[in-house]
């Protein structure tokens, strides 16, 4: 099983649009994939999930429910999900009393998860670089960045990098894998846009490879009716072949 997080120190950057987009394309294609939302806010669950949920990623971390009894089968085909409640859920709680204390939680998770036979999990992180996080990102075998063509994009990188290599250092590890950054929600219209394309591309030399994803209402349109990108039929032609360049080369 191969495993991806979507992590930035930033908000606002379009992670969970993309986790999502990116988990039910490899369903797809490669059959049982898991989703884990692993951020506090619990968007990708509010996304795809249920109203209601019995057992969220918190109580499995917290060892009051087992995974089998958390993971939920959502519509898209062969995609799971390990869900976080936004309202009223623990995983913050989690965060802040064990986790910190414990940096091998989610690699015990991922552990769990491999056992029952997905092919892919892909994690959606918080903007957030605390405990889970940093749990997280030491556990996956691949770790992407989304950025917005805007005048952060820069910074946000330099900051994930600067965390990414204090990380490895702190724990003698030269994972995860990191060379893939994804500027979303580009408008070849507006010119910050295109500076901060060149920008990226000009400070990624050959150690990163960047993907375009396209503005595209489709992502909120999905968000809405609850459906996956995959299921409607007014996405751009430019982001289905972005999300699936990116999932070939994450395969």
């Amino acid at each position: 099983m191969k495993t991806i997080a979507m992590s930035l120190q930033k908000g606002g950057v379009g992670k969970t649009s993309l986790a999502v987009s990116l988990a039910a394309e490899l369903a797809s294609l490669a059959g049982a994939t898991l989703l884990i939302d692993a951020d506090p806010q619990g968007s990708a669950s509010a996304w795809i999930g249920q109203e209601s949920l019995n057992y969220e990623l918190a109580d499995v971390l917290f060892e009051r429910a087992t995974f089998a009894e958390a993971v939920l089968k959502t519509e898209a085909p062969g995609l799971f999900l390990l869900p976080t409640a936004g309202l009223g859920g623990d995983l913050k709680a989690f965060a802040e009393s064990q986790a910190k204390d414990d940096p091998f939680c989610m690699r015990r998770l991922i552990k769990d998860v491999a056992a029952q036979g997905y092919a892919y999990t892909v994690i959606d992180l918080s903007p957030g670089w605390g405990a889970i996080e940093r749990a997280t990102v030491l556990a996956v075998d691949e770790v992407l960045t989304p950025v917005m063509g805007d005048s952060f994009a820069l910074d946000g990188l330099q900051i994930f990098a600067d965390n990414l290599k204090t990380l490895r250092r702190r724990m003698e590890t030269d994972k995860p894998k990191y060379n893939k950054v994804i500027l979303n929600a580009i408008d070849g219209r507006i010119k910050q846009h295109g500076e901060v394309l060149r920008a990226i591309k000009d400070n990624a030399g050959e150690t990163l490879k960047i993907y375009e994803v396209p503005v595209d209402p489709a992502f909120r349109m999905a968000q809405r009716k609850h459906l996956t990108l995959q299921a409607l039929n007014t996405v751009k032609a430019d982001t289905r072949a972005a999300v699936t360049a990116i999932t070939a080369d994450v395969k």
